[in-house]
């Protein structure tokens, strides 16, 4: 077989090995399998030729499953003949071959499974033949333990449209206590959380709700449903889709699906990290019942949405994040040696806007008052979301005043301006040097 150029990821076989040797000139790339990889890698490779061995045998019907299933277990009684431990290791597949599918309690209904199954990935477009997003969500959360759901933000026609099932799958036992658990972290990013979704989902037994007050802070654009089930047949969806009706009914969403069984390495890692989220102190517990608590949510949404309320909003406490906490530090370390023209680097998402007001506000603390600030991006909007992070670290509201489109500041000592008005209006030529001098230059993107 010809192989193009380009990259590969193939264990060598014989067949590849050969064909290697006729591409010259061509020149591969070969490097050995590493003890971590190796099991994982030689099963793969193993299930792949098992597959197509299988596929190719003769006759159809239950005699072609019995030759099927005779050619496997043979393969794995000779594995059992080769090693003196292989009886706690192999497990023959008995005959016929038949697939559990549930285990019930008396007088209980068998369980719907997903259309999908619970061992294979599976794509969701949303197109033409392809399972209904929430029908799945819907079969995977009436028979499971436990229910992760991160979003960016959570609608009542989402909420309603799967309120039916959550409710029975929290529904208490005996004991008072909910089967399934479920734990939904979500934001007020640009306002479009609605309050009433909150108070239904946090009304249900057994179900915590967290909430990231600062929308500016926490863009989180991640959306995932983590469905837990103790016989080791979990599932994780992740993809585009919030929990809205739009998303869920057949919007343009994709999201993928992998399985404990079939992914789990994956799986783990989905898990492990909505943990992480859970304990972040980001996410503020959500309780209807408390009025100031939910008052803090309605204010924190009407504010990406730039409503005003009666009197000035109450601040944030900003923290830096762990990573955060080591830039601040790292510039600090710089202008120790005298270094003062620095440039932070950091992917989208990741808060360079508030670390560059935590820095301000350590200069500010470190020379006894204000210096002179110029901070410079190229949309209006990132200066005004730059202009609420800088008041929120300062802990005030007058702080600043914006240079872009129409808008005239009073003064120039704090000023938010867009490339085009500092140039329009020849301010560094007009203020000169010191202007300069003085600048604090703040580019988020």
């Amino acid at each position: 077989m010809t192989r193009s150029r380009g990259l590969y990821d193939l264990v060598l076989t014989d067949s590849v090995a050969r064909s290697l040797d006729a591409i010259a000139p061509d020149l591969p790339d070969v490097r050995d399998l590493t003890d971590e990889e190796l099991a994982d890698r030689l099963v793969d490779a193993l299930g792949r030729q098992l597959r197509g061995i299988l596929d190719h045998l003769d006759g159809s019907g239950d005699d072609r499953a019995s030759t099927q299933l005779a050619l496997v277990n043979a393969l794995l009684a000779r594995l059992r003949t080769d090693r003196r431990e292989a009886d706690e290791i192999i497990d023959p597949i008995s005959s016929p071959p038949r697939a559990l599918r549930s285990i019930r309690g008396p007088g209980e209904s068998a369980p719907l499974a997903p259309e999908t199954g619970l061992a294979v990935p599976w794509l969701f477009t949303a197109g033409r033949g392809s399972p209904s997003l929430l029908n799945e969500i819907r079969r995977e959360a009436a028979a499971c333990d436990q229910i992760d759901i991160l979003v960016s933000f959570i609608t009542v026609s989402g909420v309603r449209k799967l309120l039916d099932v959550l409710r029975s799958a929290t529904a208490s036992n005996a004991a008072g206590e909910s089967r399934t658990r479920i734990r939904v972290l979500t934001t007020t990013y640009t306002g479009a959380t609605e309050i009433e979704a909150l108070d239904e989902l946090a009304g249900l037994n057994g179900c915590e709700v967290k909430v990231s007050l600062d929308g500016r802070r926490t863009r989180l654009h991640a959306k995932a449903w983590i469905f837990h089930r103790r016989s080791g047949f979990g599932s994780a969806y992740v993809g585009s889709a919030n929990l809205s009706g739009a998303a869920l009914m057949g919007g343009l969403e994709w999201t993928m699906k992998f399985t404990e069984r079939g992914q789990e390495a994956l799986f783990e890692r989905a898990k492990a990290h909505f943990d992480t989220l859970w304990l972040d102190d980001e996410f503020t517990r959500y309780a209807p019942g408390d009025s100031e608590n939910r008052a803090a949510v309605i204010e924190a949404l009407r504010r990406e949405i730039g409503e005003r309320v009666d009197g000035p909003l109450p601040f944030f406490d900003i923290q830096p994040k762990p990573y955060q906490r080591d830039m601040l530090e790292q510039l600090a370390r710089e202008r120790e040696y005298g270094r003062t023209r620095n440039l932070l680097v950091a992917a989208t998402g990741t808060g360079k806007t508030v670390v560059a007001a935590l820095d301000y506000r350590d200069t500010c603390a470190k020379l006894g008052h204000r210096p002179r600030l110029l901070f410079v991006a190229h949309r209006a909007q990132i200066l005004r979301q730059a202009l609420r992070t800088y008041r929120e670290v300062l802990r005030d509201h007058s702080f600043g005043e914006l240079l872009t489109g129409g808008l005239t500041p009073a003064r120039h000592d704090y000023l938010f301006a867009s490339i085009d008005s500092l140039t329009s209006r020849n301010l560094v030529d007009r203020l000169g040097d010191d202007l300069q001098a003085l600048a604090h230059l703040g580019l988020p993107h």
